[in-house]
């Protein structure tokens, strides 16, 4: 019994280690999702920024076309 003891003793760095390990494997995944989340949200971000912008181009076309077609319209 006595040797058992001291095996499982002489065993409790390595299961320490092993669960260090294991928490490390954890905050790694963990941080990676935080990443991951953070970089779909600047995506969605982007996306939008860009279609304020289309919509910002194309409203501006529609009024200088409109305002082309008026002046046509006054001067005929």
């Amino acid at each position: 019994m006595i040797v058992e003891l001291l095996a499982a003793i002489k065993a409790v760095p390595r299961i320490v280690d092993a669960l260090e390990r294991l928490g490390d494997v954890g905050t790694a995944i963990a941080a990676q999702r935080r990443k991951d989340e953070k970089d779909e949200l600047v995506e969605d971000i982007i996306a939008a920024a860009r279609l304020r912008r289309e919509q910002r181009v194309l409203d501006s076309e529609a009024k200088r076309v409109s305002g082309d077609s008026g002046e046509e319209s006054d001067g005929a």
